[in-house]
């Protein structure tokens, strides 16, 4: 598997793997990734974790005010 690839192959074979977005994205950012490590930050950077995403606005979405919490507090808690 390419898990056991040495970076410098997999730097170089990733494009074939990467779709749409991500492809789209490689090619306009591939000139500045040198590295294995530094395309692994960029990707990261570039599309995070989309899981992460979706519990964190499922959890504002379902975040209700508390009965002994102030509007000020509420807000603050929303907008963490």
């Amino acid at each position: 598997t390419m898990a056991n690839w040495p970076d410098e192959l997999k730097l170089q074979y990733i494009p074939i793997h990467l779709q749409e977005d991500a492809y789209r994205w490689w090619t306009q950012s591939s000139t500045k990734i040198t590295t294995w490590s530094c395309f692994v930050d960029a990707i990261k950077q570039a599309f995070g974790s989309t899981k992460l995403k979706e519990l964190t606005f499922e959890q504002l979405r379902t975040y209700k005010q508390t009965i002994n919490q102030s509007i000020t507090q509420y807000y603050d808690k929303v907008i963490e």
